[in-house]
This record gives C-alpha cells, structure tokens and sequence, in this order.
C-alpha cells in the first residue's frame, strides 16, 4: 500500500509539471494548481445490494442435536457414554452440558411410530459422524454495502484504495443432509457487520459511446463485528480478494453513474477450546450502485451569463487575468462535439409539446 502511494505521488508531480509547459504557460492563462492536482483522483461513493453465502461442513467431528441445542465435538476425542461438545461454533464456542449417552449410535426413535414427516422427530437426541454424513450447514444472508474509494488514473489503468462497510442479516442455516432429523442451525447473532480497508487495480478494457467498462481487483482486510469473537478467529483469515466489473455512464468528464457486480472471496476459522476447528466461507456477490466524481480543475464563469458549454478562456473580472473556465455544472458535458446539450430543441422536449402553439 505505501509503494502504490509513492508511486501515484510521483505520477501526479510529473503530470502538474508538464502541463506547467504547455499551452497555459505560452499564453498565461491561469489554473489553480491544487485544483489542477485534485482533478487526477476520482472519488466514488456507492451503496445496493449483495447476497453472503454463509457455508461450513463439520468434517472431522461429531454432531450432536437434542431439544436443548446442537453441538460439535472433534473427532480426536474418544467418544464414550458421557458427550460434551460445543456450541455457538460459527461465532463464539462455549461448552455445552455433560450429556449421558447408553449407546452413541443407537436410534433414538422406532421408524413406523415416528414417520419422516413427524414434527417430533426434530426435538429428538441425534448423534452422527458428520464425515459419514457429510453434514454440513449453509445459508444466505442479506447483506447492505456502503463504499468509499479514491483512485488515481494512469491512462486506462486505475490504481486507489477505500473502505466498505457491511451489514449482513443472517438466516437459520440448512442442513447439507438428513433435513427431516436434524434442524437448521441458529447462529448465536442475528445480524452482524464487516468493515473493510482495501486496494485496488483496475484496467479500463472496453468503452462504447458515453459508457466504460473496468475490470477491478480489490485486495484487503476485512473485519467481522462485535457478535464474531475476533480472539477465537484463526490469525491471518481476514484476507479477503474481491473481483468486478465496473460499468460507468458518463455524464460529464467530472461526473459518472456507476453500477459495479463483483464477487467476494473471503473466509473465517473459529479456534475451539479443544484446539480443533472450523472453516466457515462467506462469500458473497455484491450490487453496487453509485457515482463517481473528480473536481473540477478550472473553476465555474464568475459571469452569471456565461453558459458556454465548451472550456473557454476569459478575463477574470476581479483580477484582470486570462483564467480558463466552464459554463456548465460539473454533472454536464463541457466540451462536446456539438455545440448544445441536447440534439432536439428544448421546445420540442415532451413535457414541453402541449406547450407550443399550432398557430
């Protein structure tokens, strides 16, 4: 991260100065050099929608169900008629109570008395070899997005940084099999966060009229909240790798709509107390939506009549001076390859038809 920083100082330096020699130094026109130094960094604030696939299998352990709750024990333990296994193994384990077992594998129930479909049959005891089973529990959660990013543009490829916040909504996770004997897992939360702090790269591969479409890779941290025990959360499991696209409509050479669909790669391990433990994936597929926006390097016309589309040059009326401006908001073309807005007349727009007269 401090190297991508160095090198994107350098580059804005070298860019400030050359442009010190070209056309504006010949005839003096003044620009703001801080404001000229900003423009090179675009700035995007987005928000929507993504789908977190909460999944883990409890490969190498015991499952235990009763009415009580569900509990894991690793394999390496030798199974007796006395069971204590651990809950809450997606967030927080704890011990759960002694639980006195005659025989491990017997069947708690007669299958003619307590048919499949028996809403009973998932309050009885259940004692399984998860890697016989190949059990394992999954689920989606709801997830809201919230990012900040800055990039600097060299040429077609972008190199910046920035910040995303998650929330995610978490739902009962199924089980991978024999649904009709053991319930869905309850996580110990019901809604939880992500904070994550990230670089990216991206390349600029296509652009079709007035739209650009950018490959991104983001790498960073991300950070599970309070409800996750971050103690219990294997060291170096908050690496996560984000792959997308980014589709820009451009209003403006300082104004952008961005939708961007990317997929996130990311992963935890929860440490049990009885040094074993559990890999839980939660990769996601993100919708973002948003705008992107970099200053203007030359200021609006100090002359309230001035709406000339193109850049153009006049004398500052405070101090005497050539200055380069724009006549337009910042979220409007300013110099396009026809000299309006719009092609058809503002007359002729829709909401203005009725308003012309047949006569």
């Amino acid at each position: 991260m401090r190297l991508i920083l160095i090198v994107i100082s350098f580059l804005c330096v070298t860019a400030t100065w050359a442009q010190s020699q070209d056309i504006y130094a010949k005839y003096n026109i003044y620009r703001n050099p801080i404001r000229v130094f900003l423009n090179k960094f675009n700035w995007t604030v987005t928000s929507g929608y993504g789908a977190t696939a909460y999944q883990h299998d409890l490969a190498g352990f015991y499952f235990f169900q009763d009415n009580d709750g569900q509990y894991i024990l690793d394999k390496s333990n030798e199974l007796s008629t006395i069971f204590q296994g651990y809950a809450h193994w997606m967030s927080d384990p704890v011990s759960g109570e002694e639980v006195s077992l005659e025989n491990p594998f017997e069947v708690p129930y007669d299958y003619l008395e307590r048919p499949v479909n028996n809403p009973e049959l998932r309050s009885s005891r259940y004692l399984a070899d998860a890697d016989t089973m190949g059990l394992g529990f999954s689920s989606i959660a709801n997830t809201v997005p919230v990012m900040v990013s800055l990039h600097f543009n060299i040429k077609k490829f972008r190199v910046g940084g920035g910040f995303q916040y998650e929330r995610h909504y978490m739902r009962p996770l199924a089980p991978s099999t024999d649904e009709s004997q053991i319930r869905s897992y309850e996580p110990a939360f019901d809604k939880t966060s992500y904070t994550k702090f990230f670089g990216t790269v991206g390349y600029q591969f296509y652009e079709f009229w007035d739209y650009t479409f950018v490959g991104e890779v983001q790498l960073g941290r991300a950070k599970a909240g309070k409800e996750i025990n971050t103690s219990a959360i294997g060291i170096g499991q908050n690496f996560y790798t984000n792959l997308g696209v980014s589709i820009e409509r451009r209003f403006s050479e300082y104004f952008r709509l961005i939708i961007k669909p990317s997929f996130d790669f990311k992963g935890y391990v929860i440490n049990l107390p009885d040094a074993s433990s559990v890999r839980h994936t939660n990769n996601a597929f993100m919708l973002n939506i948003g705008v992107s926006i970099n200053i203007p390097e030359i200021p609006r016309s100090p002359i309230k009549s001035d709406h000339v589309q193109l850049k153009h040059v006049i004398t500052d009326p405070s101090t005497g001076r050539l200055m380069e401006v724009r006549g337009q908001p910042f979220w409007k073309e300013q110099n396009p390859k026809i000299g309006q807005n719009h092609r058809r007349l503002w007359r002729y727009k829709l909401k203005n038809r009725r308003k012309i007269s047949p006569y």
